[in-house]
């Protein structure tokens, strides 16, 4: 039994750093991850251990953390550079809405000349309509209806 076990561990120890070597990880992660499928060795001498290699490919590898810090001036550099193409930005908003605000007046200045126009066609309409009717229509009405 305890030869059983040497094999079985051995061989758990052989996969799981094949493993580790594929899936860019340590031998310690797939040996917890490993499932025995059965505890009898082969015919080999070795105890055949199933691997869920799906699920390992689906963890993220642990992220390194960044130990160089990127030069202060090249920070800075880069930041002013951020700061020029917002200010362009800002300016081609600034033109834009300048050109929408001359636009909007231009159409209020438009839609009071329109105003005025309608009122005083209103107004000839209303004295148009006050006028008594042309004798002609006033006879055809009354002869003809």
């Amino acid at each position: 039994m305890a030869k059983d076990g040497l094999i079985y561990s051995e061989a758990v120890r052989a996969a799981a750093a094949e493993a580790a070597a594929a899936l860019r990880t340590s031998s310690e992660a797939i040996r917890k991850r490993a499932i025995p499928a059965r505890r009898q060795p082969g015919n080999d001498g070795t105890v055949p251990v199933l691997l869920d290699v799906d699920a390992e490919k689906d963890r993220a590898a642990p992220r390194k953390r960044q130990t160089v810090q990127p030069s202060d001036t090249r920070t800075i550099t880069t930041l002013e550079a951020c700061i020029a193409d917002l200010q362009s930005l800002l300016a081609k908003a600034e033109e834009r809405a300048a050109e929408e605000r001359s636009r909007c007046d231009r159409l209020i200045a438009e839609t009071w000349v329109a105003n005025a126009r309608a009122a005083h066609l209103e107004g000839e309409l209303t004295a148009l309509r006050s006028r008594p009717a042309p004798w002609w229509w006033r006879w055809r009405r009354a002869n003809c209806a």
